[in-house]
């Protein structure tokens, strides 16, 4: 059975298959893989009555979507009508199942796709390692010692692995971008409000937060996209984007582009291995029409986490606190979300955002300097290998977010894609990647450059080995 969103929408439009069948065999795979732990809730009456429904509107002649019958999981942190969303919070483990989709997963199930259950998330989206007190941990599909990444782990374990082709994700520090890299998929952070949110919520870290869905290409990222990108009156800062990801993605070319690379932005100091991987990809840019410039300057005045921090923190705490007071924390968080909860405990409301916002503005002026000689910024994606299970990264707390935090801040559309792998100590290869940022409101550029890249270098075509 075929597993790309294309070929998938194609054949359920076609009558070539059901959608009831796409989506049994859906459930079929998450459910013969349960140790990987990408999927924490499933409703198959639910999603086979959605499906059933689908293929009664094709045999009547209705249009049934672009993603028609297209199974997707919904991250844990967003609503999808008649599951629980809990957040990966023991204190909401119990709530009752919400009573209507995100804005996000309304736009998908709108365009035919089919919601087959939760993915896992740690608590809040709070830390890159996704595992929790009420699921536990989402494993790597490439070695199943590490971790998935995160926040958006099990939607990236879960198409890696093969279980779904599309899923949501949510991105507030790289969070999208980390799970995508960790797990051998290209992944891709739009310009903030191209998706529109609007939701009931307000999620901790605010306006660092983007939506979007999550697949194994750049091309089926797309098809997504234009199911959910759009001006929402519900949302303050949604956006339009005049033009389609799919027909941008459809004409990749890196022809004339002006890129510069950065391999630390810095401060960073990443593994030789990833860096060598990420100039070899460049060296193959350059062969298809790119001029690449090497920059070892810093490219913000001053690390971007030191804005950051303090508005996500404080947003952390108050999420936190909202289900429960500070002596609850060891009881429903891991050690990594605890310490993200408390350190904004001390900090006043007010200064946080008004640094975020001062900082965000500093930043995106430095990012605009940079822009005015280049129409890309090239990065590494991860700074080393995702972490073993529940232990710290050797590299400190920046081996996920070092090269991706810095553009939730200046609210930059950003992508990753896979540039090669490397072989851990027990013998696992996984995969490495590089970072492509535009300027806001280029995402459309990016999408045809990303596109390109991917094509190039092919890497994403691997897929993760099957479970043992």
């Amino acid at each position: 059975m075929m597993h790309d969103v294309g070929s998938v929408a194609a054949a359920v439009r076609s009558g070539q298959v059901s959608g009831v069948e796409v989506v049994q065999a859906a459930l079929d795979r998450i459910v013969a893989d349960p140790t990987l732990t990408a999927f924490v809730a499933l409703d198959p009456p639910r999603a086979l009555a959605a499906a059933s429904a689908l293929d009664a509107r094709i045999s009547a002649g209705e249009d049934p979507g672009p993603l028609a019958g297209v199974p997707i999981g919904v991250k844990d942190l967003e609503d999808a009508e008649g599951y629980v969303t809990s957040f990966g919070d023991p204190a909401h483990r119990n709530d009752p199942p919400a009573l209507a989709d995100s804005v996000e997963v309304a736009c998908l199930v709108a365009a035919g796709a089919i919601v087959v259950g939760k993915t896992n998330t740690p608590a809040y989206g709070f830390h890159a390692e996704t595992d929790n007190l009420v699921h536990g941990a989402t494993l790597n599909p490439w070695a199943r010692h590490r971790t998935a990444g995160g926040s958006s782990g099990g939607s990236a374990a879960a198409v890696a692995a093969g279980l779904v082709p599309m899923c949501t994700g949510s991105d507030g520090g790289g969070s999208i971008r980390i799970p995508s890299a960790v797990c051998g998929l290209s992944g891709f952070k739009t310009t903030h409000g191209v998706v529109p949110v609007g939701d009931e919520g307000y999620g901790a870290w605010g306006p660092f937060s983007a939506r979007g869905p999550m697949a194994r290409t750049f091309m089926e990222i797309a098809r997504g996209l234009d199911a959910v990108k759009g001006w929402c009156d519900r949302d303050l800062l949604s956006v339009e984007i005049a033009g389609s990801f799919v027909a941008a993605a459809s004409e990749p070319s890196v022809e004339g582009l002006r890129v510069v690379w950065s391999p630390t932005l810095g401060w960073a100091n990443p593994d030789a291995a990833i860096v060598q991987a990420c100039e070899a990809a460049l060296e193959t840019l350059e062969s298809h029409g790119a001029t690449v410039v090497e920059t070892t300057d810093r490219v913000f005045d001053e690390r971007p986490i030191f804005a950051w921090i303090g508005r996500a923190a404080r947003g952390s705490w108050r999420t936190a606190t909202a289900a429960g007071g500070p002596e609850t924390f060891a009881e429903r968080f891991l050690p990594a979300a605890v310490v993200t909860a408390n350190y904004g405990a001390g900090i006043d409301d007010v200064d946080a955002v008004l640094e975020a916002e001062a900082g965000a503005h500093r930043a995106g002026v430095a990012l605009a300097r940079l822009f005015e000689r280049c129409d890309a910024l090239v990065t590494p994606a991860m700074a080393t290998l995702p972490p073993r299970h529940r232990e710290p990264s050797p590299y400190g707390p920046g081996w996920a977010a070092d090269f991706t935090l810095p553009f939730n801040l200046t609210r930059s559309p950003a992508s990753v894609t896979p540039v090669g792998f490397v072989t851990d100590e027990e013998g696992s290869e996984l995969p490495i990647a590089m970072q492509i940022v535009m300027p806001r409101g280029r995402d459309l550029a990016l999408m045809t450059a990303s596109a390109a890249v991917e094509s190039m270098l092919g890497f994403v075509a691997r897929t993760a080995p099957p479970a043992n």
